[in-house]
């Protein structure tokens, strides 16, 4: 069974932002090459890949946000990370950007390597045990209850590779370890691997640059 949807946002908000790292780009590709946007919600990286002559296409599980991207007219269209409607080998690179943790992580790895070239770059980003504990301890609510929930799927999920049952299992947090086995598994390899900024001494995003292996 896979997990529910993620909820997307056409914005991050500005603790989300002053958190975020500017070294890392989620969108460096070179003109031409041929990229998906796995989980593009309202569309900011596919416009920014589309702006920079890479032929960028997206696919998201909610229809919300496909539908304002087709509005602004960004090729995009509703289906989940663990079925791509892609021939295999058909992409020179895969972006997943704060969407790993909303998925069946293997399964969508697994249909990441199989669209990509051989050779073929996957940029991802993923939220750390850090975001989660901010919710925690800071927030209140739901965006508290939505913390508490994903530390302690993260945690049954990194000691039995399986996610909560029913709505407590609806969300991820990883560490950097974690995500580059998971990653292995699935057939890349890890060219970059980069922690963002820390609260409460706990890293609050995950970055990594990997190939699809030969």
């Amino acid at each position: 069974m896979l997990p529910q949807p993620a909820i997307t946002y056409s914005q991050p908000s500005s603790w989300v932002r002053a958190h975020l790292r500017e070294d890392f780009s989620m969108t460096a590709f070179l003109p031409g090459q041929r990229v998906l946007d796995i989980g593009c919600g309202y569309g900011r990286d596919l416009e920014v890949l589309l702006a920079s002559g890479v032929h960028a296409v997206g696919v998201d599980p909610d229809p919300a946000g496909v539908a304002f991207c087709v509005d602004r007219r960004l090729p995009a269209s509703v289906a989940p990370a663990e079925r791509l409607p892609f021939e295999p080998a058909s992409f020179d690179g895969v972006v997943l950007d704060g969407v790993l943790q909303f998925t069946s992580p293997r399964v969508a790895l697994a249909e990441a390597a199989r669209v990509l070239k051989p050779g073929g770059t996957l940029l991802l980003a993923s939220q750390g045990a850090g975001y989660a504990l901010y919710l925690a301890q800071i927030r209140s609510g739901r965006s508290r209850l939505f913390g508490v929930r994903t530390i302690l799927n993260g945690m049954w999920y990194a000691l039995t590779g399986h996610r909560l049952a029913g709505w407590l299992g609806d969300t991820l947090c990883f560490t950097s370890r974690q995500l580059v086995r998971l990653c292995e598994e699935a057939g890349f390899e890890a060219e970059q691997v980069m922690e963002g900024t820390r609260h409460a001494g706990l890293p609050v995003f995950l970055y990594l640059r990997l190939s699809r292996k030969k």
